[in-house]
């Protein structure tokens, strides 16, 4: 697509997408109070590297447009654009917030005058005698205690409209004139796509990043109030040290033992019961799904103490089977094996009977193989959901030797005394140590998941 540019039209694009990195540069830089002074100085020259070009890559567009009969009003083309639509919507919500800002601005201002007659600010408040803020502050509701944000985010929203208003009267009409214009358009909407994909990117990974390098760190450079990106010293000192607090082999032990377990009976019952609710016939069936979808609906807060009471009359406590019995079914699961088994025909399955099959035969030979990449998908997030169990562990599990990985490095924080200690950089090693199973499982297995997901959507 770029090297279908003219000469003038690659500089003039190259130009405007670097003007736009340093932009985005300079406002990254701007509230670090180590980049220095000279970080100011990015801003002018970020804008003449987006403005200069402007005159040249325009001067073809503009004299074609002219040329160019008017078929349509600019109010009629701007309707015909998706766009618009949006532009509109972004519109009402600006001006909802709006309003929100000016009840919130009257009932604050109102609040004041009750609790300091004669203040127009909390600042002239402050200084009144009788003056209780704590007081004032439970008195407001909540927009009034945030009605300027309100008022930044409906001005911002009310800005973005205007310029992509602006954009679609005067620049719009222009681009569509010059077919050069189209390409770099497109050319920019490329580089918007990527730089998003990566700002997303960013944004998921930093989490794990700062997971990995604050297990690296001292205990005192963690807790800094100013956070340091990367370790002044390597402590590599602190994964020994978690072995020798907690006994991590044991944990994996029952981590891995108890979600092999958990994600063999979800399977295994999703898929009886799958298969019962897709091709089985008998009465009362669709009512009976709506009420294994129902129990979606409901947490595991709400359920986890006649679960507990269960689980202790049948002496499981501390023990793998009272960590593995309330996790052997899954209603999601149940769900998304139906959805697949549906869109299997049913000459499949009389062509299995014919063969001599029956019902488990077919199950196994027919329906199974046809729905490999679901299959995969739920074992797979049945195992990493598992994995990463803490809120049943917690409750159910006392001792060593029944803990998960996931309440075992949550126990690292405490000595050998029972006192709790801040070596936050201690227990990021230990996650760090337990995320890594799940990180090269999906690592390796993530086409399938994708493929389940998406098959599974479009049932």
């Amino acid at each position: 697509m770029f090297a279908r540019l003219k000469l003038d039209k690659k500089i003039g694009v190259i130009c405007e997408l670097a003007g736009f990195a340093l932009l985005c540069l300079t406002l990254v830089l701007i509230p670090l109070k180590t980049a220095g002074p000279g970080k100011y100085w990015l801003l002018p020259v970020a804008a003449l590297l987006v403005l200069l070009p402007i005159p040249a890559m325009w001067r073809d567009g503009i004299r074609q447009m002219k040329q160019k009969p008017r078929l349509y009003t600019h109010w009629h083309r701007m309707r015909q654009s998706g766009f618009f639509d949006l532009l509109v919507l972004l519109t009402a919500i600006a001006v909802v917030l709006a309003a929100c800002w000016g009840f919130g601005n009257i009932t604050y201002h109102a609040t004041l005058h009750k609790y300091a007659p004669g203040a127009d600010t909390l600042a002239q408040a402050r200084q009144l005698p009788d003056f209780v803020e704590y007081n004032f502050k439970q008195d407001l509701n909540l927009i009034a205690k945030s009605y300027p944000s309100f008022g930044w985010t409906a001005l911002a929203l009310l800005a973005m409209v205007l310029i992509c208003g602006l954009y679609m009267r005067f620049i719009s009409p222009i681009v569509q004139a010059d077919e050069q214009l189209q390409i770099a358009h497109g050319v920019y909407r490329v580089a918007a796509q990527y730089a998003a994909a990566i700002l997303v990117v960013v944004i998921s990974l930093f989490p794990i990043y700062w997971m990995i390098i604050s297990s690296f760190k001292t205990s005192d450079e963690l807790l800094r109030t100013v956070p340091t990106l990367w370790p002044n010293k390597f402590i590599w000192s602190n994964y020994p040290n978690v072995l020798q607090k907690a006994p991590f082999a044991r944990y994996l032990v029952n981590t891995l033992g108890t979600t092999l377990i958990m994600m063999a009976g979800e399977l295994t019952i999703g898929v009886m019961a799958a298969y019962g609710f897709s091709k089985g016939e008998f009465k009362g069936k669709n009512v009976l799904f709506m009420l294994v979808l129902g129990a979606l609906m409901v947490p595991i807060q709400v359920t986890f103490v006649p679960i507990y009471v269960t689980i202790s009359r049948l002496n499981a406590i501390d023990t793998w089977a009272g960590v593995v019995l309330p996790n052997m079914v899954s209603a999601y699961f149940i769900f998304m094996l139906r959805q697949n088994f549906m869109a299997v025909d049913n000459s499949y399955i009389e062509a299995g009977r014919i063969d001599g099959m029956g019902r488990f035969g077919t199950i196994i030979h027919v329906l199974c193989p046809m729905c490999k990449p679901t299959l995969i998908t739920v074992s797979i997030i049945s195992f990493i959901n598992g994995w990463n169990s803490y809120f049943w562990p917690k409750m159910v599990t006392q001792s060593e030797a029944s803990r998960t990985i996931a309440v075992g490095v949550q126990r690292l924080k405490e000595t050998y005394a029972g006192q709790y200690v801040s070596n936050y950089n201690e227990i990021m090693a230990g996650a760090v140590m337990a995320i890594v199973p799940i990180i090269f499982l999906f690592l390796i297995l993530q086409k399938y998941i994708m493929t389940g997901m998406s098959k599974a959507a479009m049932k």
